[in-house]
């Protein structure tokens, strides 16, 4: 039976009739950029160019991300001209990478979605945000220090160490719809995450670290052009809910032009 997902997301969090307006932005913050020895180390599956984008909401202190969802009228996607780089073919979300093993490889650039968390045992933060000592890679990987990209990550990796972490929760979201995110993708181009019944989201809302409040809510590698639309729920201070949207809003609803991006690759 289809359901509206954004219909159960307002009966089990409630509506805000008097919006505040707490979701105050999308971040897009360039991660990392690959470089030739990623690519020769990566036997050519991590392409040098790639770019690795971190998704932020960033919120009014007090406010909660509860969920980034797609309902008709309003479909969610997350897309590229290429392929979602990832190095494990079971991981869709953060919660599952393995802290002890991120300073392998090129496990810190997988494609995944969040809730917060970066890791198992890591919460994400802006690099520029981050105070604590980087994850030194130990198998040669992650070393370029493009300027694109802004602070290396082997200065700063935007990751907190906390336990526990906000864990992602679906609705409406199958193993299919997450095949973009856990397959090989070695020859596959043109992929695309979409929902327009569907959401991943957190049970009792996730807040940011410090005062800026903001929450990673996914993480993309790809060497192609990027692109997506958000819908995104928040909870208020109140305990009340804001629903922001790409398009075409309607009654309580907020459109917030950074919910719309486009890649300048």
């Amino acid at each position: 039976m289809k359901k509206y997902i954004l219909a159960y997301l307002l009966l089990l969090y409630g509506v805000d009739a008097f919006a505040k307006n707490g979701l105050e932005e999308i971040i897009v913050e360039k991660y990392y950029v690959a470089d030739q020895k990623d690519e020769e180390l990566s036997a050519g599956k991590l392409r040098a160019g790639s770019v690795t984008y971190r998704i932020f909401a960033k919120m009014l202190p007090g406010y909660r991300f509860q969920a980034a969802y797609g309902v008709p009228g309003h479909p969610l996607f997350l897309k590229t001209s290429t392929y979602f780089f990832n190095t494990n073919t079971e991981t869709a979300t953060a919660n599952e990478i393995q802290s002890k093993d991120l300073n392998k490889g090129a496990l810190m650039l997988d494609s995944w979605l969040s809730v917060a968390a970066s890791a198992d045992k890591y919460m994400a933060v802006l690099k520029s945000s981050d105070t604590t000592k980087a994850i030194l890679n130990t198998t040669g990987f992650l070393e370029n220090k493009s300027h694109v990209a802004g602070i290396p990550i082997s200065v700063r990796d935007g990751m907190l160490p906390a336990s526990p972490v906000p864990v992602v929760n679906y609705f409406g979201i199958d193993s299919t719809l997450l095949d973009v995110f856990k397959s090989e993708n070695s020859i596959s181009n043109g992929q695309q995450f979409f929902t327009e019944n569907g959401s991943w989201a957190c049970f009792g809302g996730s807040a940011g670290t410090d005062s800026s409040n903001c929450v990673l809510i996914a993480q993309i590698t790809t060497n192609g052009k990027f692109s997506f639309e958000l819908n995104i729920q928040i909870g208020t201070p109140t305990g009340n809910v804001e629903n922001y949207v790409a398009r075409n809003p309607k009654q309580e609803e907020i459109k917030l032009d950074s919910l719309v991006f486009h890649s300048d690759k």
